[in-house]
């Protein structure tokens, strides 16, 4: 390809700073201005696929986050084989796309992939309360909602009212739901 030895130097070039994406950037600021101190990339587990060592994004407290744009089946095997080598290891997925398709055939999402494996996960930006919740040891998942389930919400979000406004299915733009 003509082309192809700008894009090889392109990709071989490392980013400038100590994240490795735009994404994991804007987790660790908004971490911090949650008030969190976080470090990053510091600890190292142990896994079996042949033997190596995984190596979570950040260290918050006593949990870890992994933060995923894209998440590649080879990513999805490593981080089975590292949740079932350290199964008490305390750690949930930031997604950016959680309902992002794992290929062109598939019609399971990303979001949908982790809650089969039990694997905990939330959007980004991670919500304040998720991260609390997880501060204070509780152990929270975001659930996708089913079509069944979205549309249980939707009747009962127009049903509610109170004196000063009405709650309507289109003001729940979430597609997200916190089991605890």
């Amino acid at each position: 390809m003509p082309f192809d030895r700008y894009n090889r130097a392109k990709r071989s070039k490392p980013r400038p700073g100590i994240y490795r994406s735009k994404l994991e950037e804007d987790v660790s600021a908004d971490l911090i201005k949650l008030g969190y101190e976080t470090s990053y990339e510091k600890d190292r587990f142990d896994y079996v696929l042949p033997p190596r060592r995984y190596t979570p994004d950040f260290r918050v407290g006593d949990f870890f986050i992994e933060v995923k744009g894209w998440f590649p089946s080879k990513e999805r095997t490593k981080l089975l084989a590292v949740m079932k080598a350290n199964p008490d290891l305390p750690l949930f997925v930031a997604l950016q796309s959680p309902h992002q398709r794992l290929s062109k055939t598939s019609k399971t999402s990303v979001a949908l992939w982790c809650e089969k494996h039990g694997i905990p996960w939330c959007p980004t930006p991670i919500p304040a309360s998720f991260l609390h919740q997880w501060a204070i040891g509780n152990r929270p998942t975001f659930r996708v909602l089913t079509p069944k389930d979205a549309a249980v919400q939707t009747e009962l979000l127009s049903q509610q009212t109170t004196d000063q406004f009405t709650v309507s299915p289109a003001a729940n733009t979430s597609r997200h739901r916190i089991k605890t």
